[in-house]
C-alpha cells in the first residue's frame, strides 16, 4: 500500500460524478489517490435511481472506501449534498483521517432562496425545478429522507477533523444545515464552516469554485500528514 493520501469523492443524490468532478480532477493532479464512485442506481436516468435504495448509496461508498483503503492511506473522505450524509457515515464506519461535506443538508429545500431565484429568473429556474421533480421518484425521496434522519444520530460520535463548505444562496440545502452540522458533531471534531456568498447549490461549478477547491486542498494540506 502506498503512503500517499487517497481522496473519497461523493457526489450528490440523484446526480453523478460530473457534481464533483472539477475536484476529482484538481486532486488527482496534486498527487493525491481518489476514488470518485457512482452511486449505485445514479447516472442512469430516472426507473434505474428508483431500484436503488439508501443501503445501495451506503454500500457504494463503502467499497470505494475499501478500494482506496488498499492503495493509499491516510483517508480524506469529501462528500457533496447527499454525498455528505454518505461521508458521514464512512468517518463513523472506517479510519478517515478529514471530514470534509459541501453543501449537505440538515435541513432540505431552501424555499425562500427558491422563490428569489424564480423572481431573478423565472424561466431558468422553473424548467430546472419541474425537470428535478419529474427526474426524482418519490420512492427515491424518500429513500434519501430515511438516509437524512438515520445519519443524525452519527454525528455525536465523529470525533475526526471536520471542514464544511457552505453556499449562502443554496436552493436545495437549507444554508443553516452546516451549522446544525457543525455544532452536532463531538468538540474534538473543531468542526470549521466555509461560507460562499456568490453561489447556489452547486458550489463546484459556480463563480466560488476555484475558491472553495482551494479551501479543500487547504485543509487536506493541514490535517493530510497529522
Amino acid at each position: 500500500m502506498s503512503n500517499t493520501l487517497g481522496c473519497l469523492v461523493l457526489h450528490g443524490f440523484a446526480g453523478d460524478i460530473r457534481d464533483v468532478m472539477p475536484l476529482a480532477k484538481t486532486l488527482r493532479e496534486a498527487g493525491y489517490h481518489v476514488e470518485c464512485p457512482t452511486l449505485e442506481g445514479h447516472g442512469l436516468g430516472r426507473r434505474q435511481l428508483a431500484k436503488s435504495t439508501r443501503h445501495d448509496w451506503l454500500r457504494s461508498a463503502d467499497e470505494a472506501y475499501k478500494r482506496l483503503a488498499m492503495r493509499a492511506d491516510p483517508i480524506v473522505v469529501i462528500g457533496f449534498s447527499m454525498g455528505g450524509l454518505l461521508a458521514i457515515h464512512v468517518a463513523h464506519r472506517h479510519p478517515v483521517r478529514l471530514l470534509i461535506t459541501i453543501n449537505s443538508p440538515y435541513h432540505y429545500w431552501e424555499v425562500r432562496q427558491t422563490l428569489r431565484n424564480l423572481r431573478e429568473d423565472f424561466s431558468t429556474h422553473s424548467r430546472r425545478y419541474i425537470n428535478g421533480l419529474v427526474n426524482i421518484p418519490l420512492r427515491s425521496m424518500l429513500q434519501f429522507r430515511r438516509l437524512l434522519k438515520e445519519t443524525k444520530p452519527l454525528l455525536p460520535d465523529i470525533r475526526v477533523p471536520y471542514v464544511l463548505l457552505q453556499s449562502r444562496r443554496d436552493d436545495t440545502v437549507r444554508p443553516s444545515s452546516a451549522e446544525h452540522l457543525a455544532n452536532s458533531v463531538a468538540p474534538e471534531a473543531g468542526a470549521r464552516i466555509y461560507w460562499y456568498d456568490n453561489s447556489g447549490h452547486m458550489l463546484l461549478h459556480s463563480p466560488d469554485r476555484d475558491d472553495a477547491i482551494a479551501r479543500i486542498l487547504d485543509a487536506i494540506r493541514e490535517h493530510g500528514s497529522a
